[in-house]
């Protein structure tokens, strides 16, 4: 987390939230269900909850960027502060094998203001976050499955980076509150890494600014996952770009994008055409920065979706 966002650590009762639990679909192309359909579902469900009360959104049980993106997009509208927190094996992956380094860098940029984890362990949780700390923009949160922490792992916790427990007992809320004011309490210092930080469906990629290597330019088609393949496959290639000319070349590649194991770069000067592809790509982006779009809208629709002007 940058230094401007240092701050002291914090205990979060969840009854200050409204929970969005995830949709149960499968977008295409692992299930029938589209990305725009998905928001919709989202829409509908976020319209019902709004006159709860609460002051904010929890993302929670997600296994799947996609249901993430179109939960997030949609909370967003609404104007109130979105927490994500996912569940976590022994490998910080999801049910369905999404990294938490990938889903913190994609949840990050659409504006989330905390990401958090839950696991089995103590121990997983405080490896997760060590792991992801170095790459965090935001506050990251631990949710313990019981309740509550010893003081050990509440201290571990802390030194690892933690800034937010979320859902502890009224007990372990009285002893972390001691910790954290004790006098021999220092907040630990944690280098952030300045990367290009990108991510897909399976994978967080963390680049040098001034040294990533870019494809030839890759054009769509319906069967290009075997293009896709084979660049990836070459070697000595960090970032795939793709040539959107039209929204039809958008289609052909969110058909595809699971075939990618590279991050890509989306190059094209159909103004349509670039927003589709940001909005239907599971992952975080770079954008051509020599496109003749005009730029203010460039940089709104980067904005919007996360992405990185390159």
């Amino acid at each position: 987390m940058t230094d401007d966002c240092c701050l002291q650590p914090v205990s979060v009762n969840t009854d200050s939230f409204t929970f969005v639990e995830p949709s149960g679909e499968m977008t295409i192309p692992y299930g029938e269900t589209s990305f725009t359909e998905l928001k919709a579902i989202y829409k509908e469900r976020l319209a019902a909850m709004n006159g709860d009360g609460n002051t904010g959104f929890m993302l929670c049980g997600m296994t799947m960027l996609a249901d993430m993106r179109a939960a997030l997009l949609e909370c967003r509208k609404l104007s109130k502060p979105v927490y994500v927190l996912i569940n976590v094996d022994e490998e910080f992956l999801t049910e369905n094998e999404l990294p938490a380094d990938a889903a913190l860098i994609v949840m990050q940029s659409l504006g989330a203001i905390c990401f958090g984890i839950t696991a089995d362990s103590t121990e997983i949780m405080e490896e997760c976050v060590r792991k992801i700390k170095p790459y965090a923009q935001i506050p990251i949160a631990v949710r313990p499955k019981s309740g509550t922490l010893t003081d050990v792992e509440l201290r571990e916790l802390l030194d690892a980076g933690t800034d937010v427990f979320i859902g502890l007992d009224d007990d372990c809320t009285t002893r972390f509150q001691n910790i954290i004011s004790s006098e021999d309490f220092k907040m630990p210092e944690h280098e952030y890494m300045d990367l290009l930080m990108l991510a897909n469906e399976r994978s967080a990629f963390f680049l040098e600014h001034d040294t990533t290597e870019i494809s030839e330019p890759i054009e769509c088609n319906a069967g290009m996952g075997e293009d896709l393949i084979a660049v990836c496959e070459q070697g000595g290639l960090d970032v795939l770009k793709i040539q959107i000319n039209t929204p039809d070349d958008v289609l052909d590649f969110a058909d595809n994008a699971h075939m990618a194991t590279l991050p890509v770069m989306f190059s094209g000067d159909d103004e349509i055409a670039m927003k589709l592809a940001l909005m239907l790509y599971q992952g975080r982006a770079l954008i051509d920065s020599t496109s003749l779009i005009d730029p203010d809208e460039l940089k709104k629709a980067a904005q919007k979706y996360g992405a990185v002007i390159y």
